[in-house]
């Protein structure tokens, strides 16, 4: 019997799409996110780094 309709065409595979465009990306946006970032990871390290009440105070 016959197909009423399209026939399922075969994807092609080589075809290649980037994740996202380069001409999209907002720079102040990324910058903001990063500045945010940088103050993160650098409050975190300065806590981290801080005397702990656990050790004694010669050290």
């Amino acid at each position: 019997m016959f197909k009423v309709g399209k026939s399922n065409s075969i994807p092609n595979l080589r075809k290649k799409n980037s994740l996202f465009d380069i001409k999209t990306i907002d720079v102040q946006s990324c910058m903001v996110i990063l500045f945010i970032t940088g103050v993160l990871i650098c409050s975190i390290l300065l806590v981290a780094g801080a005397p702990n009440s656990n050790y004694p105070a010669g050290f």
